[in-house]
C-alpha cells in the first residue's frame, strides 16, 4: 500500500472508532428506528434519522461546490435494478431478526452482546453464500436496469436541492421548538441521538473527502468471508467469479485509480472500509468498558433469539450483496446524495422491515416463552 492507502485507512479507523463510541453511547440502532414503526406504531428516532439526512445532504452539497469532493457520483453507487428491489426487502427482514444493520450488529458486538456476534457470524456466512449464485443475480441485476443514471441530480439537475435543504430545515426547526428531537434518558453518559446524527453527517463527510467515496460498510462483510476461503478452501475461493469482479474502478481528477472489489485483496475497498468496522467494534468497547458494561457472555440471550439473529445475519449479508450495498451506503450515503437507488432501497425496505417485525413478533417471541 502506498502512502496515501496508509493515512486514508487510519483516518477512516479514527472515525470508525468515534461512530462505534457515539452508537453506543447513544444507542443508534437503525434497525431499532424501521422496527419499533410497526411494533409500536411509533418510531421517535425517524425524526433523528432525518436530521442526519439533512445535515449530510446539506454537508455534501456544500462541499461538492467548494471543490472538496471530487468524485460525482461517487463510485460505490451504481444503477437501480430488480436486485435492488429485492434484496432491499429481504434486507428489512433480516435487520429486525438479526436486531441490528450491518453496523448496529458491530457496535452492540463491540459490548459484549452474544445475539450480535451470531449476527456478524451471519453476515459473514451470508456473504459467501452470495458469491456461490453471484452470476445469476448479477445478470439479473444487469438486465433489470431501470434507469442508467445514478443519481436524481444527473436526470433532473442539482436545481432542487437548495429548495429542499431549506425546506428539511424550517421543518427540523419545529421540530426542535416543540422537543421532538430529545429522547428522555437517565443512563450514565449517555448521548443525544440527534447530536451523533450531526457528528455521523460530519464524519460521513470526512470519509468521502479522504477516500473518495462516502461512508459503506457491507462489501467489508464479503472481504471477511473472501479471506477466510481463500485460507481454508483456496482452490474453490479461486473458482469463484464473485471474489475476482471488481465493485469499481475510476479515475479520479488527481489521476489515480481507484478501485476495489469484494476479494482477499488490499485495495480501495479494503482501506474505505475494513478500517471502519474495526473503528466501531473498537470505539464500542472502549464505551462499554468505560462505563463498565462489558460482560461478554454473562447472560445469553434464549436460543430462538440468537437463531433469529444468525439467520437475520445471514440474511442482511446475502441481501446486502444482492441490492449491492446495505442501510449504510444507501440510506446514510445515498439519500442526502439523491441516490435513486438508495430511494428505492428505502420504498422496499420499509415492508421488508414490516414482515420481519412480523415473524419476530409472532414466531421468535412465542418460542421463547
Amino acid at each position: 500500500m502506498n502512502e496515501a492507502f496508509i493515512q486514508t485507512g487510519i483516518i477512516i479507523l479514527l472515525s470508525g472508532t468515534l461512530l462505534g463510541f457515539l452508537f453506543h453511547r447513544s444507542d443508534y440502532c437503525m434497525a431499532g428506528m424501521f422496527r419499533d414503526l410497526f411494533l409500536f406504531k411509533s418510531s421517535p428516532l425517524l425524526r433523528v434519522f432525518f436530521v442526519q439526512v439533512f445535515v449530510t445532504m446539506l454537508l455534501f452539497y456544500l462541499a461538492r461546490h467548494a471543490g472538496l469532493i471530487k468524485l460525482y457520483p461517487p463510485p460505490n453507487l451504481r444503477e437501480a435494478s430488480v436486485a435492488t428491489l429485492m434484496g432491499g426487502f429481504i434486507f428489512g427482514t433480516g435487520m429486525v431478526l438479526a436486531g441490528g444493520c450491518v453496523i448496529g450488529t458491530l457496535y452492540k458486538m463491540g459490548a459484549g452482546s452474544s445475539g450480535a456476534i451470531a449476527s456478524f457470524l451471519g453476515l459473514v456466512i451470508g456473504s459467501s453464500l452470495y458469491a456461490e449464485i453471484y452470476p445469476l443475480f448479477n445478470k439479473l441485476h444487469r438486465n433489470t436496469i431501470f434507469t442508467n443514471d445514478i443519481l436524481l441530480g444527473q436526470a433532473y439537475g442539482d436545481g432542487f436541492f437548495m429548495p429542499l435543504i431549506l425546506l428539511s430545515g424550517v421543518l427540523i426547526y419545529q421540530w426542535s421548538k416543540k422537543g421532538r428531537l430529545y429522547q428522555k434518558a437517565y443512563a450514565d453518559g449517555y448521548i443525544q441521538p440527534v447530536r451523533t446524527a450531526v457528528f455521523i453527517a460530519l464524519i460521513n463527510l470526512i470519509i468521502y473527502i479522504s477516500s473518495g467515496t462516502p461512508m459503506a460498510i457491507s462489501t467489508a462483510y464479503a472481504k471477511v468471508a473472501a479471506f477466510i476461503e481463500r485460507f481454508l478452501a483456496p482452490s474453490h475461493y479461486e473458482s469463484l467469479e464473485f471474489f475476482k469482479r471488481l465493485s469499481y474502478s475510476v479515475k479520479s481528477p488527481d489521476g489515480d485509480i481507484i478501485s476495489g472489489g469484494p476479494g482477499a485483496e488490499i485495495d480501495h475497498v479494503f482501506t474505505a472500509e475494513m478500517p471502519l468496522l474495526a473503528g466501531v467494534i473498537l470505539g464500542s468497547f472502549i464505551s462499554s468498558l468505560s462505563l463498565g458494561e462489558f460482560r461478554p457472555f454473562k447472560k445469553l440471550p434464549p436460543l430462538p433469539q440468537l437463531v433469529s439473529a444468525f439467520i437475520g445475519g445471514v440474511l442482511l449479508g446475502f441481501s446486502s450483496r444482492m441490492a449491492g450495498g446495505c442501510n449504510v451506503k444507501f440510506l446514510m450515503s445515498g439519500l442526502p446524495l439523491l441516490s435513486i437507488q438508495g430511494i428505492i432501497f428505502l420504498v422496499v425496505l420499509l415492508p421488508g422491515t414490516y414482515a420481519g417485525t412480523w415473524i419476530f413478533k409472532n414466531l421468535v417471541l412465542k418460542l421463547r416463552r
